[in-house]
């Protein structure tokens, strides 16, 4: 699929785009740059895409659609420039841009002319896109400038952009801030910086674009594959080229959500904000103020921690997959009013002011425009990700509050459950715990399970749900009717990962064609009973970035659900000195789909099974209950 589907034109220009045809197509202009076209005199803008093609183009063509959406755009070139440098992919969807060096392109007159070929350089070193902006602006003067950066993103620690050419080189916000403060942003701001890229409307990033631009526009929430509608947004600004930063951020928001709304895909969780970056030195002071009023020196860890495990985080946080640890500053705030009521006040009102303006898809709820990096959820990253922060530049105060934090998250446990001693028990379709007097202070979340029995010790989990009532004795009661949730067949065990007020969206680990996967289930009121809208790559380990593309499930794609699997011994059973891993993911039985895939629900078959409960403790440690037996004929 690609964007505008109902444009002739684009069919016309891709095919020219792409295959450089010489029979009535449009020609690119392969040589080197004269700057034949260079404005004579300024342009009202001047609009830099620093396009990191890597995976996205070199596996979807996702560079090539949006360069295409450009060329395709409704604006005159004396009005505005759209100066593109190309990068970072092993192989472009197309055979005009080169994978083997750097590329700068201008779109003029529904083409794109090649300005010059450089040598090959990672995207992610500070340098390069120093370059690239001094370039922009010393050729190409104009009244405004605007810069977007086109890639991945993965939040305030992990940065922007993944070099496929270079090791996975990535920009860290360190040096994102050297490349700007090295180039002419220093004495002239840009008009707005844009990030098509997940997870990058953070505070962090926000207080460094602050000295070297006037408005941001980024996402909270990982962005759809198709990212922007540059289509809409660069024809409207052709249309009114006099737009400010504000202005043309509203462009660029209403198009990019209305886009998936208006092409089927309404269920993509989208987020666009527009923040004044005048205004975010003040909800840095008011998130000072508030960590100052829930410091962790005077509140218990608990006190602090509960309130974060409530918060809103973005990013798609499974057991089968990984956390950013980026929450929403609102939402944070809000869990935090008991604690210190006027500071949160303070915090929600000056994130109110510098987000002048955003917009969220249906099926998005607590995306208030700016996150921020609170570790919690992934603690095994933590002691990795804590001193890449720390070079962040942003404020020490909160940097040494979230330490201090992290350092009690990854500490020695401060409780320890004596699980021998909470026994569930069964009543119908009734099963319950009781949890001693204090320690539910100490909990997270509690989870009701269920295994099955699939070979020797092995047994796989097929249930969970965190669904469960506690009295004021600390019972904790639930029900299960031994009903399991299958797709196209199979057993599908669904992870929560975000649920508002009129949706829950979860996460089945599987393996799509070969790749590590989380599909996505949907349950609404238009889908009661569950639909697989797409399929989640699991976040990039090496580089730590969140995947960009929704990927759809078609005819023919071979699927093989996976099951967080453990080794169980009965007590008096004697344990093997020498065993393999007691936890692993389990390979379920691959199919090949025909049509859509089925979700439905349907009664245990015969086997063993296990029957308990799972408790998370406030820093993340695990314990099981005893387990229910029960088996099936």
């Amino acid at each position: 699929m690609i964007k505008r589907l109902s444009l002739l034109l684009i069919i016309c220009l891709l095919f020219s785009f792409t295959a450089c045809s010489n029979s009535g197509g449009t020609d690119v202009d392969e040589s080197h740059s004269s700057y034949e076209n260079a404005p004579r005199s300024k342009a009202y803008y001047t609009i830099m895409v620093y396009m990191n093609g890597s995976d996205l183009e070199s596996e979807e063509g996702m560079a090539t659609d949006d360069i295409t959406e450009m060329i395709s755009a409704d604006f005159s070139k004396d009005d505005v420039n759209v100066i593109i440098q190309t990068g970072g992919t092993m192989y472009w969807q197309n055979d005009v841009i080169p994978s083997d060096k750097l590329a700068r392109y201008r779109v003029v007159d529904d083409d794109i002319e090649l300005l010059e070929e450089l040598p090959p350089e990672s995207v992610g070193e500070s340098s390069t896109l120093t370059d690239f902006i001094n370039f922009c602006m010393d050729e190409f003067p104009a009244e405004r400038f605007g810069l977007i950066l086109w890639n991945h993103g993965g939040g305030s620690v992990e940065g922007y952009a993944v070099d496929e050419l270079f090791d996975g080189d990535t920009l860290t916000l360190n040096e994102l801030k050297t490349a700007f403060e090295n180039s002419y942003l220093k004495d002239t701001k840009l008009e707005f910086l844009g990030f098509d890229a997940c997870l990058m409307a953070n505070i962090e990033t926000a207080y460094i674009a602050k000295d070297y631009a006037k408005y941001f526009i980024a996402s909270e929430e990982m962005e759809p594959g198709y990212g922007w509608d540059y289509y809409t947004w660069l024809s409207s600004l052709g249309s009114n080229p006099k737009m400010d930063g504000k202005e043309i951020g509203r462009e660029i928001v209403d198009s990019f959500v209305n886009f998936y709304k208006e092409n089927d895909m309404e269920d993509e969780a989208t987020t666009l904000s527009v923040v004044d970056l005048s205004k975010v030195e003040a909800v840095v002071t008011a998130l000072e103020n508030f960590i100052s009023a829930a410091d962790i020196t005077n509140l218990s860890y608990q006190k602090i921690a509960k309130p974060r495990s409530r918060t809103r985080e973005f990013g798609m946080s499974t057991e089968y997959g990984g956390s950013t640890d980026m929450v929403d500053i609102v939402h944070l705030a809000e869990q935090f009013e008991p604690i210190c009521p006027d500071e949160a006040a303070a915090l929600i009102k000056a994130v109110e002011d510098a987000v002048v303006y955003k917009l969220e898809g249906d099926f998005v709820d607590n995306a208030c425009g700016l996150s921020v990096y609170f570790p919690y959820s992934a603690k095994d990253d933590v002691e990795e990700r804590i001193p890449v922060y720390q070079t962040t530049g942003f404020s020490s105060k909160y940097i040494d509050y979230v330490t201090k934090f992290a350092e009690v998250l990854t500490g020695e446990a401060f409780t320890s459950f004596d699980v021998s001693e909470i026994e569930p028990v069964q009543s119908g379709d009734s099963f319950d715990i009781v949890i001693p007097k204090g320690e539910l202070d100490n909990i997270d979340t509690i989870y009701f399970t269920a295994w099955v029995k699939e070979e020797d010790n092995i047994y796989i989990q097929i249930y969970q749900d965190s669904y469960v009532e506690i009295d004021e004795n600390g019972k904790i009661l639930t029900e299960f009717d031994g009903i399991i949730t299958t797709i196209n067949g199979e057993w599908a065990c669904l992870y929560e990962i975000e649920s508002g007020d009129d949706y829950i969206r979860y996460g089945v680990p599987a393996m799509l064609n070969g790749r590590e996967v989380n599909l996505i289930v949907l349950y609404d009121d238009r889908n009661p009973d569950g639909k697989v809208i797409g399929a989640m790559p699991v976040y990039d380990r090496d580089t730590g970035m969140a995947p960009k593309q929704m990927i759809r499930i078609k005819p023919g794609d071979k699927i093989t659900l996976m099951y967080y699997a453990e080794r169980f011994y009965d007590i008096d059973e004697d344990i093997p000195e020498e065993t393999e891993d007691d936890s692993f993911w389990y390979e379920g039985e691959e199919f090949t789909v025909e049509d859509e895939l089925i979700v439905e629900n349907w009664e245990v078959e015969e086997g063993t099974y296990l029957y308990g409960f799972t408790i998370i403790d406030l820093q993340g440690n695990e314990y099981y209950t005893d387990f229910i037996e029960i088996s099936y004929d």
